[in-house]
């Protein structure tokens, strides 16, 4: 197995608001090895980016880390003095922001904005962090860096912008670079642009990804992990090809099944009902229970525990899922899931482990992330350019590239 560069261990992030205890982040626990990206997936208001903001010790009061390990290369953040982490912010640990117009600093050139960057982490003149400037705007898709290092960010689009976020991030050469929804604000062209870089970086530099993200879409492009966060947990975590052949908790399952998929035209999407409970107050059982087409009894008055490696798990993968369907040690031997589409097979065994949760590849008219279709449109060495005019005549001193 690969080298662990970050690992996280019950993680408990909270706001002590005046309405009460909000639990953002309640007990979440993960592992990320080099060169690997790792999807945490989940609808607004689950705790993604508060997790994410944990991680750098940046999270915004009234919030705080109550308890839990944040392990990088080793070393345990949350102890850590501010002033070790000012280092280590950047160098070691780095972040893409999920909207970067508000990231970025109005009144300071792009160029300098990244050049700071590596000033702060390397003993670097002025004149060479030029040049490596200019070589990660390069590196990142930027044309003509030399003039645009000078630009503010009101002069570029979302794409430049979110590009310039990312050359920023990765100035100071982490080992795991944070990306917190970094296409949400972006059409899905220039979406799958920054996709492909952020791949291609990965890649060339070997480090480590947490990407962030609601998208499915997005998650089987990118990831080699995934984790579902619901309500402040991990519901369930699996590599990619697991999760999308077969997905455990019920919410993912809902997940899948709120897809617009080609074969749905005609018919009204599947909806979750209801909505991410207040996390206000302590739970007492299945914080998905209310929205939960397979929950049953036991689901209300106690909580789930972490199943690891359940049954429909291929053995030795690191996963698993929090869920009651899946204990294999009965909690009350006289309650029984009673939700719809139960498969029985010949003999009489725990419905608890007949999961209502077919593989998505095959004839049900669901296409699997690896199955090819053919292209509905296809565009081939398109080019558009526009003209640059400059002095009294009006004269094209050159293009613009688009």
């Amino acid at each position: 197995m690969s080298e662990t560069v970050l690992s996280v261990k019950g993680l408990r992030t909270y706001f002590d608001t005046n309405e009460g205890l909000v639990r953002a982040v309640d007990d979440i626990s993960f592992d990320i090895h080099k060169g690997e990206i790792f999807s945490l997936v989940g609808e607004s208001g689950c705790g993604k980016s508060i997790t994410a903001l944990s991680l750098l010790r940046l999270v915004p009061p009234p919030g705080s880390i109550i308890s839990g390990e944040i392990l990088l290369n080793g070393t345990n953040l949350l102890r850590l003095p501010e002033e070790g982490m000012r280092k280590l912010r950047g160098r070691k640990i780095a972040m893409i922001f999920q909207e970067p117009m508000t990231a970025l600093n109005p009144v300071m050139t792009i160029g300098n904005q990244i050049a700071e960057v590596i000033l702060h982490h390397f003993s670097e003149t002025k004149k060479v962090a030029h040049q490596r400037t200019l070589a990660l705007l390069d590196q990142v898709g930027i044309p003509d860096p030399e003039h645009r290092y000078f630009e503010y960010p009101h002069q570029m689009s979302g794409g430049m912008k979110q590009r310039v976020m990312i050359a920023m991030a990765l100035a100071g050469e982490p080992d795991i670079l944070i990306a917190d929804e970094p296409t949400t604000a972006l059409d899905v062209t220039i979406q799958a642009q920054i996709l492909d870089l952020l791949r291609a970086l990965q890649k060339a530099r070997g480090m480590a990804i947490l990407f962030i993200t609601h998208d499915l879409g997005v998650v089987s492009e990118t990831a080699d992990k995934v984790a579902v966060m619901y309500a402040g947990q991990i519901v369930e975590q699996a590599n990619r090809h697991s999760f999308f052949a077969n997905p455990l908790h019920p919410y993912s399952k809902k997940l899948f099944d709120s897809l617009p998929y080609k074969s749905k035209r005609g018919s009204q999407l599947t909806m979750i009902r209801g909505a991410v409970p207040s996390l206000l107050g302590p739970f007492t059982g299945c914080r998905f229970a209310n929205r939960c087409d397979w929950a049953w009894e036991i689901c209300a008055p106690v909580a789930p525990k972490w199943i690891k490696e359940p049954v429909t798990t291929a053995a030795g993968e690191e996963g698993g899922v929090r869920c009651h369907l899946y204990d294999t040690e009965p909690i009350v031997n006289s309650l029984a899931p009673t939700g719809p589409t139960w498969e029985h097979g010949e003999e009489e065994h725990d419905t608890r482990l007949s999961l209502p949760f077919k593989g998505r590849q095959g004839g049900d008219g669901v296409h699997s992330p690896s199955s090819p279709k053919p292209p509905l449109l296809q565009v081939s060495a398109l080019t558009v350019h526009f003209p640059i005019y400059q002095g009294l005549f009006r004269s094209v001193a050159g293009f613009v590239k688009a």
